[in-house]
């Protein structure tokens, strides 16, 4: 390979990338930098403001969006996502499962009411629209790539977070077992394990100074990320640069999980 075959490993020049909770944080920086790269994005947003922000926005700076406002919790609205991707682009390429919701309450004083919602958005809504994906791409004969957004919660311990970590467990489950199943449909499925990232779910946690400061303990690198430093890793797995990999989990959490 020539040096300008390595540099379009990662070209997404004619792919189309559908980004759930794509309005703000690691969702905005990803579908920024999968633009940045020539996909079409598809904005998946609860949020109508910041969903025609996000599309206004990427627009603005050359690249093509179109919004779409919906609950994917919802069976009705999370289907309205894909069938505009397929009317406006033709058709999808890429599926980044990222909305998801966190919070931090001791375990025995969990109300059910947030678990339960939690878990459907978290795991519900991820396990659907991958199956939701699939069932297309599989009806066409067309291959896929889903990247899931799980947590180095999903693999190790962080005590106040068990529900979460529970269901960002279930989403590595979900992306190695689907990965093996459909691997036969050239659909690849991976995810990304984030470490802390400073966005507007989590700065009452990184500015709480307790919390604060055992996050840069147990951090390698001593910082929580920045939104645009997980979208670095959504680029190289929706690129042709990882071809040979599925059932991964890549893990950018700056060294908390090998602490």
């Amino acid at each position: 390979m020539t040096p300008t075959d390595h540099k379009d490993l990662f070209d997404l020049s004619g792919k189309t990338a559908i980004i759930t909770g794509a309005g703000r944080g690691i969702g905005r920086a990803i579908a920024d930098a999968l633009s940045a790269w020539g996909a079409a994005i598809v904005v998946a947003e609860l949020n109508p403001e910041t969903c025609s922000k996000t599309v206004r926005e990427i627009t603005e700076a050359g690249g093509r969006a179109v919004g779409v406002t919906a609950d994917i919790t919802v069976q009705a609205e999370l289907k309205s996502v894909f069938d505009q991707a397929e009317a406006v682009f033709g058709g999808f390429d890429i599926l980044v499962n990222n909305a998801g919701i966190s919070a931090r309450i001791p375990a025995e004083e969990y109300p059910d009411k947030d678990f339960d919602t939690m878990i459907d958005l978290n795991v519900g809504a991820v396990f659907r629209c991958m199956r939701e994906a699939a069932a297309r791409w599989i009806k066409i004969g067309k291959g896929g790539n889903i990247i899931n957004l799980a947590s180095f919660a999903g693999v190790v311990a962080d005590p106040m977070s068990a529900p979460y970590a529970a269901s960002k467990g279930a989403v590595v489950q979900l992306t190695r077992t689907c990965a093996v199943e459909w691997a036969q449909h050239k659909i690849r499925v991976n995810a990304i394990g984030p470490g802390y990232v400073r966005t507007e779910m989590t700065a009452h946690t990184l500015d709480s100074p307790e919390a604060g400061e055992v996050i840069r303990q147990k951090t390698a690198l001593g910082r929580a990320a920045r939104p645009e430093e997980i979208s670095g890793a959504a680029v190289y797995l929706a690129a042709e640069a990882s071809s040979y990999v599925t059932g991964h989990i890549l893990m950018v959490d700056g060294g908390w999980t090998a602490l």
